[in-house]
């Protein structure tokens, strides 16, 4: 009555206790509405008729639902006996269990033991340490006290091979190091040996270049006086000469080069024979005789000579205009055909049908009227005698090259 009133009042909140006793409430109206349409549908069948085949089953219109209620069940209701014998059982139970984790512990720290697995065997120790004090059995505790002094006599041995490996170990590195110092000592002693027989082959060396230097020095100067004597000493009736060539107004010769030899001309003092060259090792950066020519020199012994013509039109100068050369025409004073050595052809001196010589007669065989000639053909009777030539032995001065 108390809680009606209190409702009813609204003093208070609904409690928990509230809404089931509603929740009650409303399931017996529900009812008591059930059981009301059920009186009435059975008012109905009875005022219905009695032809069954006519009948119309009825449907639920209102929607309503049937809660069913389950009677509780209570549980077993154990005694303290009971409870005392599964208690037991159950820790019989969990002991055998411990039993046998620590047997297979154990056997896992023999393994390590026996592999000398130091480690693995101190963790798995540590671990069943607390599994070991619940233990009942004498024979695993005994094990584990056995496995407990396996453990500390592997330790102290392993403590003693790792002593003696520290001290092979330094053994062997202070045997090292002793034999690198050996090693380095010996390579400092072979460097310094080297070094000094570095220092006597350089000063040797140098002594050897000086004095070939000094020899190339007296050669090159004994060769410039040859070859300055070679320029400079007459024949004998140079005048004669000179007067053959005044009567027949010759006042220069000619030598015609690729303007590409003009520096190496330049650098070495003067016009010379390919053979000289040759012998010299100087290089012609650009040759104008041939493998034919050159051979034809040596057959008549006139490879050492510098060839110049009368004139300055000479057929193997057009020839290698046009190969593509780009060819200078060098202007030789006179004088150099009054040297001792210079010698004469009356025509080119590598023609098999040519004379040449150092005579005043070989100079007077040369037909002046045709090296003033200009632009012969090969067939004409003056083409050979315009190729007439001076040949000066071995070098030619730049003071005898008038355009250089």
């Amino acid at each position: 009555m108390l809680i009606w009133l209190k409702r009813i009042l609204k003093h208070i909140k609904k409690s928990p206790i509230h809404d089931k006793t509603g929740e009650r409430e409303r399931s017996y109206s529900n009812l008591n509405e059930r059981e009301k349409d059920v009186i009435r549908e059975k008012e109905k069948i009875k005022a219905s008729p009695t032809d069954w085949y006519t009948l119309k089953p009825l449907h639920d219109k209102g929607g309503n639902t049937v809660n069913v209620f389950h009677p509780y069940s209570f549980g077993r209701i154990l005694s303290l006996k009971r409870l005392k014998e599964e208690r037991l059982q159950k820790e019989a139970h969990e002991l055998k269990l411990l039993e046998e984790v620590a047997m297979q512990s154990l056997t896992n720290i023999e393994r390590s033991i026996n592999g000398r697995r130091k480690d693995e065997a101190k963790a798995i120790l540590d671990e069943i340490l607390d599994k070991i004090a619940k233990v009942k059995d004498s024979s695993i505790r005994q094990k584990y006290q056995d496995l407990q002094n396996r453990y500390a006599k592997l330790v102290a041995e392993l403590e003693r091979e790792e002593l003696a490996r520290l001290a092979e170990e330094k053994r062997r590195k202070e045997a090292e190091e002793k034999k690198l110092k050996e090693a380095e000592e010996k390579a400092r002693r072979e460097k310094e040996e080297q070094k000094r027989k570095e220092r006597e082959r350089r000063e040797a060396e140098r002594q050897r270049l000086a004095d070939e230097a000094r020899k190339k020095e007296l050669a090159e100067r004994s060769e410039k006086q040859r070859l300055m004597s070679l320029s400079s000493d007459l024949k004998e009736n140079w005048q004669s000469f000179k007067q053959v060539l005044d009567n027949h107004h010759v006042r220069y010769l000619y030598h015609f080069t690729d303007c590409r030899n003009i520096p190496s001309i330049k650098s070495h003092g003067g016009l010379l024979s390919w053979h000289y060259c040759h012998t010299h090792d100087i290089k012609i950066p650009c040759q104008g005789g041939d493998h034919d020519s050159r051979e034809l020199d040596k057959k008549y012994g006139l490879e050492d000579y510098v060839r110049l013509s009368f004139c300055d039109d000479h057929p193997m100068k057009y020839r290698l205009q046009q190969s593509g050369s780009n060819i200078v025409v060098l202007r030789i004073k006179i004088d150099v055909a009054l040297l001792k050595d210079t010698q004469f052809s009356d025509m080119n001196a590598t023609d098999k049908r040519h004379k040449h010589g150092k005579t005043l007669e070989h100079l007077q065989m040369v037909n002046f009227d045709a090296t003033r000639m200009h632009y012969l053909r090969s067939e004409d009777p003056y083409f050979k005698p315009h190729q007439a030539e001076v040949m000066v032995k071995t070098f030619i001065p730049l003071k005898y090259i008038e355009n250089i």
